[in-house]
């Protein structure tokens, strides 16, 4: 069935149940209050516009995730939403640890190195995190999670054309408020977390929290005989919260984390059939590939069980961050006032064991840091028939890799001594980007009636980006472990440009409300991603090298959106949905390129691309103490128009765009048992993934094809306790969340494997 009919199925059933008041994008639903009949469904109060709304009365896309949401779908990370989420994914293409790649509606970019941010912006209480590196971290003692889709920045910092996920922590209140949560699952995995807040003086309240992972990991190395893919890590988050008046507040937030553990392996597939010579190989088919019957360029195999490989390298991974922002909001009558200034420092070191064997064919270390500053004023007023937030916003980032890699420096052992000479080779590859963006931005709404509401924004986005790169290759001269000298890999005479674009976007929309519980909307609006550079490993041919440092051009679109959101049944059901279609200009797209001296980085750009689809939720209580919750997201994309960049290199055009599933869901269904004043609860949830490629190229290896993870969660709740167990990936699938293709020259595929079954007890305790 073709995505267009599927959606002209849904646009009908839309239509034929439009007097029961069918409805707009998905959003999770809260867990009922104490106090909130237990057949209503509840909902989530968010601030995605800077006010505190009923998530239902927002005329946008957005899922969120209350605080009983995070818990009981054991949302541990940031990078989990992306399972729970219909057109999101996020995948961690270095492990845990590493930075995400994050993509809404198929938008994104799959790119390793971290001085490219991507087209999504991600938040922590309204301070955009400008480094890759430091977007995956612990999710604890959250408020709330907010995931909105399509172009922002008419009320956010930082411009963006995919869209904005942000997290909003628990906040200090005048009240003694804490809670505790102890977890233990496979693999000898713990997971501690608390939070205690509450009144210090009279004007001033405080709040801290923390975490602690340990996990002795889940795939086996052959070498050692150890756990590898494990954790080891922690997080803490202080809080002051000053109110010397009832027109003002002050925030002061500093948090910080380290994780020091073993940089998570990839898979290794060989994908040379046994028998063939490095010089002419036979490619083995994806079947036999995926059934690990192949062998790389030294002839090794996995050969040890889907969670299993022999890992040589066993340095590692560390990681440090440290951010502190200060919070000002002043009400001095007619205008709201709102000030936040935050600063930001990253510092990671990955010495990746990127072959995943016992070999060195491939080895990269990942090392960089980053240090940024925000500053962003708002200013906002709000009447009975209209509204306003305007802001400006400013960013200074300063962002320096290190990344040197090594290649084939076995050859020598398997192929004879000297054999390695002038193809065994060492490189060094340093960077520095600094990065300044300023930005004016507003947006207004108006009623014209009681049920029509006009929505207009606008924003001006200023950037400047420099970039500096020094690469070096020295190439093996007199046998294994001799290296002549080092030569430079950037073309003498070769400038790399600065980069100083600007932009104009807009946001315009209309709202309706048929009545106080179905409202329909549309919108267009645009997006804009300043231009940006291949943050490194530049190729030892000149020529390509020459044109890989060149920069990219800003990217823009323009998105366009109808839909419903509706609460029927005296509130015993949510129904909601959207249709959008986005065009691109200029689409900034990542992929890794065959090459002899291994996967070469394009960095390049889509003249054309666009996606299409739909959002569609179900919140239904049928019966009393019994939830059911369907979200479908249908997703259709594709470049259009590609103009070939790097010589050597393949176009894209017509082809589908990286972590882009047709259809992906995510299915709950919840049941509570009233025992006395105790409560005992079954969860079953279910999450799909459809056929989707992991790379710009559609490379047939690196193909998922579509899969579904089930959970089950069981949870007896009395009084301030709760204790809980819980199965996920229950049916324990083997599937992949990312994978690379290294068979130029190696001979080998890289897969980023999903974590297995895993069985846990938890036990919350909260006053």
């Amino acid at each position: 069935m073709s995505l267009r009919f599927r959606l002209a199925l849904s646009a009908s059933a839309v239509s034929l149940t439009m007097p029961l008041g069918s409805a707009a994008v998905a959003q999770t639903v809260a867990a009922p209050s104490t106090t909130a009949p237990a057949s209503v469904v509840e909902e989530i109060t968010v601030t995605s516009q800077h006010r505190s709304e009923n998530v239902q009365k927002v005329p946008i896309s957005i899922n969120a995730y209350s605080a009983q949401d995070i818990q009981k779908l054991g949302i541990q990370s940031s990078t989990d939403i992306g399972q729970v989420t219909p057109n999101v994914n996020i995948a961690l293409s270095q492990g845990a640890g590493n930075q995400p790649i994050i993509t809404i509606r198929g938008i994104g970019i799959n790119d390793e190195n971290t001085n490219n941010a991507g087209p999504i912006a991600v938040y922590v209480d309204d301070v955009y995190l400008s480094s890759p590196a430091s977007q995956t971290f612990a999710t604890f003692d959250l408020e709330r999670i907010e995931v909105l889709k399509g172009p922002q920045g008419t009320l956010y910092g930082m411009n963006t054309t995919g869209g904005a996920i942000n997290y909003v922590s628990a906040k200090p209140t005048d009240d003694a408020t804490g809670n505790l949560h102890v977890e233990y699952s496979s693999f000898n995995t713990w997971n501690i977390e608390g939070a205690v807040g509450g009144p210090i003086s009279s004007t001033l309240d405080g709040r801290i929290a923390f975490v602690k992972n340990n996990s002795d990991g889940y795939e086996k190395n052959a070498l050692t005989g150890k756990m590898e893919n494990g954790a080891n890590d922690y997080s803490v988050r202080g809080q002051l919260l000053w109110k010397p008046r009832d027109d003002l507040k002050v925030l002061l937030n500093i948090n910080g984390g380290q994780i020091d553990t073993r940089p998570a392996e990839y898979g290794h597939l060989g994908d040379f059939k046994p028998g063939t010579t490095f010089l002419n190989p036979t490619l083995c088919s994806v079947s036999q590939v995926r059934a690990d019957q192949c062998v790389d360029i030294f002839g090794y195999t996995q050969g040890k069980g889907f969670y299993d490989g022999a890992f040589n390298k066993q340095a590692h991974l560390r990681v440090n961050d440290i951010n502190a922002n200060l919070r000002i909001d002043w009400s001095p009558g007619y205008l709201a006032l709102t000030s936040i200034s935050a600063i930001e420092h990253s510092d990671k070191i990955e010495p990746e064991d990127t072959d995943s064997s016992p070999y060195r064919e491939l080895e990269i270390n990942w090392e960089v840091r980053s240090t940024s500053f925000t500053q962003e004023f708002r200013a906002s007023h709000s009447e009975t028939k209209y509204n306003w937030t305007a802001g400006v916003y400013y960013l200074h980032e300063n962002l320096q890799q290190n990344q040197p890699l090594a290649l084939l420096l076995d050859f020598d052992q398997f192929f004879g001594p000297g054999s390695g000479d002038g193809l065994a080779q060492k490189q060094t590859d340093r960077s520095r980007q600094v990065t300044d963006a300023e930005a004016i931005f507003g947006q207004g709404e108006y009623s014209v009636t009681d049920k029509l509401k006009l929505i207009l924004g606008g924003r001006y986005t200023h950037e400047r980006r420099t970039f500096q790169y020094q690469g070096t290759v020295a190439y093996q001269d007199g046998g294994e472990g001799n290296f002549g000298p080092p030569s430079s890999l950037l073309p003498a005479g070769v400038a790399i440009p600065a980069l100083d674009d600007g932009e104009f976007t807009w946001r315009a929309g209309v709202n309706y409300s048929f009545n106080r519980n179905v409202m329909a909307y549309a919108s267009i609006a645009t997006g804009f991603k300043s231009g940006d550079f291949n943050g490194g490993f530049l190729s030892t041919d000149p020529v390509q090298a020459a044109v890989q440092v060149q920069p990219v051009p800003p990217e823009t679109d323009t998105s366009y959106e109808v839909g419903i959101k509706s609460n029927l049944f005296d509130h015993r059901l949510l129904a909601n949905a959207s249709i959008f279609y986005t065009r691109y200009n200029d689409l900034q797209v990542f992929s890794l390129v065959p090459s002899p001296a291994g996967p070469l980085n394009s960095l390049t750009s889509a003249k054309a691309a666009h996606n299409f689809g739909a959002d569609l939720e179900f919140v239904g209580k049928p019966i009393t103490n019994l939830t059911l919750t369907a979200n479908v997201g249908l997703l259709d994309t594709r470049i259009d128009t590609f103009a070939v960049l790097v010589p050597g290199t393949s176009s894209l055009q017509g082809l589908q765009l990286a972590f882009s599933p047709h259809v992906s869901a995510f299915l709950m269904a919840e049941y509570k048992i009233p025992i006395g004043q105790d409560t005992l609860s079954f969860q079953l949830n279910a999450s799909y993934k459809g056929h989707q490629f992991y790379d710009s190229t559609n490379d047939p290896y690196l193909a998922q094809p579509g899969y579904w993870l089930e959970n089950l969660r069981v949870s007896y709740d009395f009084g301030r306790f709760e204790v809980a167990g819980y199965i996920k990936n229950l049916s324990n699938l083997h599937y992949w969340n990312d994978a690379f293709d290294s068979t130029s020259p190696f001979g080998f595929i890289q897969p980023v494997v999903g974590t297995p079954r895993r069985f846990g007890v938890e036990v919350n305790y909260r006053f």
